[in-house]
Parts: C-alpha cells; sequence; structure tokens
C-alpha cells in the first residue's frame, strides 16, 4: 500500500490492514464567484476538517470505521505526489472495517475499549474566551 509509507512508525503500525489510506489536503485559495483572479481562502482548514467530518460520519453510515491521523510525513507526501505549496496537508485518515484487536502491536490492544464522550460544559462555555 503505497500511502502506508506517508504515516509514522506508530500509524503505520496499526493501519497497516486498512482498507485505504486517505491524504486529506486543503487549497488555501480560491477563485469567488464571478472572479477571474484567485484570492486567499481563509477557512481552507476549517472548511476540510467539516468535510472529513461527513466523510466520517458516512463512513460509519456504510458500516466502516475512519479514523483521522495528525501523524504523517508532511515532506514525504508532498515530495511523493508532487502537491504544490498551494495546497496545506492537514491529515492522513485510515478507513476500513474493525479487526482482530490480538493482531494489533501489544501497547495498543488495551487501547481498543469504548471511551466515553466528554460533557459539553468542559470544552464549551458561552461569553467570553476562557483559557
Amino acid at each position: 500500500m503505497r500511502f502506508l509509507g506517508f504515516l509514522n512508525e506508530f500509524n503505520q503500525s496499526w493501519a497497516k490492514h486498512a482498507a485505504a489510506i486517505v491524504i486529506v489536503l486543503s487549497k488555501s485559495t480560491f477563485t469567488p464567484p464571478g472572479g477571474s483572479a484567485e484570492v486567499p481562502a481563509p477557512t481552507h482548514s476549517f472548511d476540510t476538517g467539516a468535510a472529513w467530518g461527513y466523510l466520517a460520519l458516512q463512513a460509519s453510515l456504510s458500516g466502516w470505521n475512519a479514523h483521522g491521523m495528525a501523524g504523517i510525513e508532511h515532506d514525504k507526501i508532498r515530495q511523493g505526489l508532487a502537491v504544490p505549496e498551494l495546497y496545506s496537508i492537514e491529515a492522513g485518515v485510515a478507513i476500513g472495517r474493525a479487526g482482530d484487536k490480538s493482531l494489533l502491536p501489544e501497547g495498543l490492544q488495551a487501547r481498543e475499549v469504548h471511551t466515553p464522550r466528554k460533557p459539553l460544559a468542559e470544552f464549551a462555555a458561552e461569553g467570553r474566551f476562557v483559557p
């Protein structure tokens, strides 16, 4: 699988049996409707993040797992895929079906448990920003 080498060593260890590895890019400029020149797209990363979220949702609805990864090799990706500087390399995604956890490296087997979601109050607030 060609794209496996675009993941860092840790992610390669568990994603090597994925059905697909996707590299997510975003274009930092766009041509506005009616325009003829490209201008900066200040929300390109945000927009691409939303698209990744819908990819993950559709994968889940279709019986697949999609796991986003920050642990990717940006320089290898840019060179190996000839990605122009105009594009940001955002993340990697492994798509596949859940496998037998005994096939994972020993350190990852214990992590294969349901993780509860944090309560909304732990990461969202009303009013002024408070770090």
